[in-house]
């Protein structure tokens, strides 16, 4: 479970770009200008999982997944088989069956799969006025009465025959917690113990109670099965929510420093949390904005990762982004557009391989019609058509809209142009300078095969024009294009 992994990080090539402007003015006096550009990225080959992307491209469904159940346009899935894998307290153990493990191997061979143990479980158990909830006390109440030991031995179990079935090439995270700074998780701790919290404040509190009493015994019941079976079990730090607050990410590492107790695992006494897990996983964090800091959610990124990513930690992986009143708003297509444009940013700027950033959508086909996750995801999808893309370049237009660029294998663009702010702005012209000597498109005027407007209001296909004039790409939609926050905009020119 633990190694040392070493990153790829060799540098090949940087690719300088501009995007030269873009006129028109905002229904709320926001014209759109430049007002920062994003560094550009380094390239570098890749031919394998676990490799840096780069020279040969993104694998758009190599770093996307889902929840629940695989769609046609993502790889890793979250939480599939969730009645049969988790488990609530030790008494509710029941091996699985040969078909549950059939089912299993099939979904295992199609990609990742990252999985709760369950446990206390989701951040959605809420208390009631004056006691935890039911779920809550009775895992803890399992836990105090045999310091943890039957608890171990059902979680030494269930890793150990899901193990069994997955061959070494074939990888399941196990997730200990989902949004485990949730007010919901400290309420309960808190109740749980008749507000005795031994001088800590409730959030310190609730975290010790997670790190000793859920995370330790856990990760101790992982260590145990790793020596039955003979086979890594992989460890995912439960998830971190709202990750663009600065009270999470200062959670997450107060978490990741915390020094384990050991009363529940003993073997565990004096280690640190992030000497134990694998993987790091938050939850919505790049489709925030900040109107002084456009780039606040790379920022996070960087520092995320430059203080914790190494040694036995293999990555971060957001596995919730968008979420259910997003999507259930109308607004889940153009804002799924905005994180995949981002990530995608990310992934080849820092030369990240799959399994060390990922992201996944939570209510993927939540709302209208057109307008759901999945839909702008099929649509990406389909007008990749398997082709790997590079990143090439971003810019930032008065924290209004930001303009990200991609070339497909076959040298097409793609390029996703997205609302940032609440106030409409209107675009109606978009300068892109591509590199010197690059062979993207023919000189001269050409017609954009392909355009979706992503909005809070529906979906259309407005016209737009494209011209290429000494590796100055303008794109002109041929009536002006309105977006608000979240919107996007994605255009496909072959």
């Amino acid at each position: 479970m633990i190694f040392l992994r070493s990153f790829v990080t060799c540098l090949v090539v940087l690719l300088h770009m501009i995007i030269a402007g873009c006129g028109g003015s905002s229904d709320s006096s926001h014209p759109a200008t430049i007002e920062e550009e994003i560094p550009p990225t380094a390239i570098v080959d890749t031919d394998t999982d676990d490799s840096a992307s780069g020279g040969e491209g993104i694998l758009l469904s190599q770093h996307l997944g889902s929840l629940y159940q695989r769609f046609a346009w993502a790889g890793p899935v979250r939480d599939p088989m969730r009645d049969e894998l988790e488990l609530q307290t030790a008494a509710t153990f029941s091996s699985l069956t040969e078909s549950e493990k059939a089912t299993l191997s099939d979904i295992a061979s199609a990609g990742d799969i990252i999985a709760q143990i369950g446990g206390l479980g989701s951040a959605k158990i809420d208390p009631g006025a004056t006691d935890a909830s039911a779920l809550f006390s009775d895992y803890m109440n399992a836990i105090i009465a045999d310091n943890g030991e039957a608890w171990r031995l059902a979680v030494r179990q269930r890793a150990a025959e899901v193990a069994a079935v997955l061959t070494d090439d074939q990888r399941l995270y196990w997730q200990i917690g989902n949004e485990v700074n949730a007010s919901s998780y400290t309420r309960n701790a808190v109740l749980y113990f008749d507000n005795n919290t031994g001088g800590l404040s409730d959030a310190a509190f609730s975290m010790k109670v997670y790190a000793e009493y859920f995370l330790a015994p856990t990760i101790q019941g992982f260590i145990e099965a790793e020596s039955d079976s003979g086979k890594d079990v992989r460890v995912a730090l439960g998830s971190v929510s709202a990750f663009a607050a600065p009270a999470s990410q200062t959670f997450l590492n107060d978490l990741l420093s915390y020094e384990i107790e050991g009363n529940y695992a003993p073997a565990l006494a004096g280690r640190q949390v992030h000497e134990l897990v694998d993987l790091i996983t938050i939850h919505y964090l790049a489709h925030s904005h900040d109107a002084n800091d456009p780039e606040h959610w790379r920022h996070v990124l960087t520092d995320l990762h430059e203080q914790w990513v190494h040694d036995n930690i293999e990555g971060v992986w957001t596995t919730e982004e968008v979420g259910i009143n997003v999507a259930s708003g109308g607004s889940g297509a153009g804002a799924a557009l905005v994180v995949a444009a981002r990530y995608l940013d990310w992934i080849a700027t820092r030369q990240l391989s799959p399994r060390q950033s990922r992201w996944f959508y939570y209510g993927t086909t939540a709302g209208p019609d057109g307008q759901s996750i999945s839909d702008s995801m099929t649509q990406l999808s389909a007008l990749l058509d398997g082709q790997t893309i590079r990143f090439l370049s971003a810019t930032v237009l008065d924290s209004a809209v930001e303009i990200r660029t991609f070339a497909t294998t076959d040298q097409g663009l793609v390029i996703i142009v997205s609302g940032l702010d609440d106030s409409p702005v209107t675009v109606s012209d978009i300068n892109i300078d591509l590199p010197p000597g690059s062979q993207y498109l023919s000189e001269g005027l050409i017609t954009a095969s392909s355009a979706w407007l992503y909005s809070g209001t529906g979906t259309s296909h407005p016209p737009v024009s494209a011209m290429l004039d000494n590796n100055t790409l303008t794109l002109q939609p041929l009536n002006d294009v309105t977006l608000s926050r979240l919107d996007s905009l994605l255009i496909y020119i072959e």
